[in-house]
């Protein structure tokens, strides 16, 4: 097969996905596919059915004509041999990788719900697991609850969003993140008479730098510059990021899968009280305060030793 393609149709109803067989010695069917979703804008999920019912157990990230904004490792240079095609009046999708390009590469989804590439070594007859996804914890979806970020480098790999604090402060403590965050302190949009201290100020965005942005973005077509100014003035809106690729990124309601990146990533911008953007410029203050007093001090130090070694042998 020269093309391999995933596809959906959300008039018709009809897909094309990866299942799994239910272990690597029997291939009926099991718990795992994939496929694209449509919701907003393309991904490639994968759904583990549990109950009857298939929910989030990984995704892409959204597409932005050059690559899956999800997958860390991967450039745009690499999936060249990938093709997504999408016509919205149609509410169709598909996705495709094209062998001609890598002969020697094939897809499966693993019994324990793996996308995992096998490239074959020039021309011999072993097989090789080029990637693997999800690669870490961090890659299930929704690891760390709403408002939640995930670091795979970090232990424990969960915390909240600046500004948010955990829902259950026992059950974080214990590892259990599913509960995830809630805000801090309420946004001032929409609140008419403020009696708490912030009169006449209004909500702000913090920057997270290297994000892989949340699911359920909704896009508009606005300029990188008026992205902010969108967000700001409507009082649903949490969070907003920007991609050449797509545009103006907004989300409401909550922030699901939200993952730090290393090598890569979206800076996404989470919407937070007054108050808030008042205690991150503190932070920020003491961030470069300190280093500068601990270097003065180890100078001062030195100096005073180096004077009082140089009078001891003065004398």
């Amino acid at each position: 097969m020269r093309r391999m393609k995933l596809s959906t149709d959300t008039k018709t109803g009809k897909k094309i996905q990866l299942t799994s067989w239910t272990s690597n010695s029997d291939p009926s069917i099991g718990s795992f596919s994939a496929g694209i979703s449509l919701l907003n804008m393309p991904q490639i999920f994968i759904w583990k059915t549990e109950n009857n019912q298939n929910l989030p157990f990984w995704r892409s990230g959204q597409w932005n004509g050059r690559e899956f904004m999800g997958i860390s490792n991967v450039n745009s240079v690499y999936l060249g041999g990938f093709e997504l095609v999408e016509d919205n009046e149609e509410g169709s999708a598909y996705v495709s990788f094209d062998f001609s390009i890598a002969p020697s590469t094939y897809f499966i989804l693993s019994p324990q719900g793996r996308i995992i590439q096998k490239d074959q070594d020039n021309g011999k007859d072993e097989w090789t697991s080029s990637y693997t996804y999800p690669q870490n914890e961090c890659d299930i979806y929704g690891r760390c609850g709403s408002f939640g970020r995930c670091e795979a480098n970090r232990k424990p790999i969960c915390s909240c969003l600046r500004g948010f604090e955990p829902k259950n402060l026992e059950a974080w403590k214990g590892g259990n993140w599913t509960g995830g965050c809630v805000r801090r302190t309420p946004l001032q949009c929409g609140i008419v008479n403020k009696t708490n201290g912030e009169a006449n100020k209004e909500d702000g965005f913090l920057k997270l730098g290297m994000i892989k942005v949340p699911d359920f973005a909704e896009r508009t077509s606005a300029p990188e510059e008026k992205c902010r100014e969108i967000c700001l003035s409507n009082c649903s809106c949490i969070a907003y990021a920007y991609d050449v690729g797509i545009g103006c990124m907004s989300w409401r309601d909550n922030l699901t899968d939200v993952q730090q990146f290393y090598n890569k990533g979206t800076d996404f911008y989470v919407r937070v009280a007054p108050s808030e953007l008042a205690a991150d410029k503190k932070d920020m203050k003491v961030a470069i305060i300190v280093p500068v007093v601990v270097g003065t001090v180890a100078i001062a130090i030195c100096a005073f030793s180096y004077g009082g070694g140089w009078r001891n042998v003065k004398q």
